[in-house]
């Protein structure tokens, strides 16, 4: 069985790999209080830029912004956090997060790799079969009314082969969403 996970794994962190590469070469990884979930076949690749105020205890100098040295000292508490705040299922079955990575989004005002106000988390789903009803939850929000609304974008493949895309708001009071119902 570990062979499995490990394998699994493995697998998870290739993929994603491989998504950073498809990625063009920008300042934003991804535009602030948005996300998107790209399902290819049993996989799900998550991408979603996130308020540093919606975390606990990682602003250490409180300037509402994160440093790389920051992002560095509290990474792995930060992943936890968000792996209990940002939930994948297809339907009730929740579906783990894979290599998990986190990085600091440059904005207009922070040269790419100085402290940031947001957090682009990038993960890896990986469903047992292709999910018929993907379904994510947020409860990662910020303090500011800015920063209490996401915009997220799911796509894939039907079975006759077009592409869906299905877009969803998230809110403190609209936490969770099923995708292409």
């Amino acid at each position: 069985m570990r062979d499995l996970t490990v394998s699994r794994r493995r697998v998870g962190l290739i993929s994603l790999i491989g998504l950073l590469a498809a990625l063009p070469a920008a300042a934003h990884l991804m535009e602030d209080q948005q996300g998107t979930l790209n399902i290819v076949d049993a996989r799900g690749y998550l991408v979603i830029s996130l308020p540093v105020s919606a975390l606990r205890g990682v602003d250490d100098n409180r300037d509402g912004r994160l440093d790389g040295r920051e992002l560095q000292r509290h990474a792995a508490a930060i992943e936890r956090d968000l792996r209990a705040r940002v939930r994948i299922a297809d339907g009730e079955v929740a579906v783990p997060l894979e290599g998990v990575l986190l990085n600091l989004s440059a904005d207009e005002q922070h040269r790419e790799g100085g402290p940031a106000t947001h957090l682009v988390m990038l993960a890896v789903a990986m469903f047992p079969q292709s999910p018929r009803r993907p379904r994510l939850e947020l409860r990662v929000f910020g303090r500011s009314p800015a920063e209490r609304t996401y915009r997220f974008v799911a796509t894939r493949r039907s079975a006759s082969g077009r592409s869906e895309e299905d877009l969803q708001r998230f809110t403190p009071r609209s936490p969770r969403h099923e995708f292409f119902e």
